[in-house]
């Protein structure tokens, strides 16, 4: 009977998460999600940071860029 009552607050927050102006993309429901969403957004975070220099410099500029094949 624990899992009704948990899928009930469940419910009952998701209703509550919908009626705002700009509900999120992204909810961690208990907790535990919490701090897993934390941790992998730290991650990546780390990934972007440790490669910023190299993703940046494969920018293109579109004026010097020809899309004509030969």
């Amino acid at each position: 009977m624990a899992s009704i009552g948990r899928l009930f607050l469940l419910a009952k927050a998701l209703i509550q998460l919908i009626g705002h102006d700009e509900p999120p993309l992204r909810w961690a429901a208990v907790a535990d999600a919490v701090e897993t969403l934390e941790k992998k957004g730290k991650e990546l975070i780390d990934q972007t940071n440790a490669y910023r220099e190299f993703s940046s410099s494969l920018a293109i500029d579109e004026g010097k860029v020809s899309t004509h094949q030969d």
